[in-house]
């Protein structure tokens, strides 16, 4: 759907044609409730997370002002909602800046063996739950759902600097964490 068709259905969503907000919403399912889940960890908060996104955008939809693609400004208002619902969550932050490590993992001869593993996905997926959210969702923006520096910094409302900022804290706990999966010798 190129930009003129998403102009129309955001004009005929904002006259109250709910298929039309439907289909907007639905070019942006996939992506938002990956991203969701992501940041909550929990089936149940990222549906309600994106139930109160979707709400909020509905009500709100004569505010959206068309500087940013919709999809960008649903996936803010859900990490917005995402991030509500983990708060407490968000004070491992200041803890973890002590303890990321700068260790380097042996990754043995062959690394895109180790990546293409299901055994390393996995390892790599509970890793990143275990970041606290804002560097959580700052790696998931940009290395698993592959968005632009420019396109992240956009949807979490933050200057391309800080996000590139919680992109490398989160890596360098990421790689913290995944420090003793290799240390386990999942590594051959």
């Amino acid at each position: 759907m190129g930009q003129v068709d998403e102009l129309v259905l955001i004009a005929q969503a904002r006259e109250g044609d709910e298929s039309a907000f439907r289909a907007l919403v639905d070019r942006c399912l996939p992506r938002l409730q990956a991203v969701l889940w992501r940041i909550t960890r929990d089936p149940e908060k990222a549906e309600d997370a994106l139930q109160e996104a979707m709400t909020r955008a509905w009500l709100n939809l004569g505010r959206f002002e068309g500087r940013s693609q919709f999809c960008t400004w649903l996936t803010r208002i859900g990490i917005n909602e995402a991030y509500d619902a983990v708060r407490p969550a968000r004070l491992q932050a200041l803890e973890l800046d002590d303890r990321i490590g700068q260790r380097i993992p042996g990754w043995g001869d062959r690394p895109e063996q180790v990546f293409e593993s299901r055994e390393f996905l996995a390892a790599v997926d509970a890793a990143l739950a275990t970041l606290p959210v804002d560097y959580r969702v700052a790696v998931t923006l940009r290395d698993v759902e592959g968005l632009s520096t420019a396109e992240a910094a956009e949807i979490l409302g933050i200057g391309e600097r800080a996000l590139k900022s919680r992109v490398h804290r989160g890596r360098l706990a990421l790689r913290a964490a995944l420090d003793d999966w290799f240390a386990a010798g999942y590594v051959s």
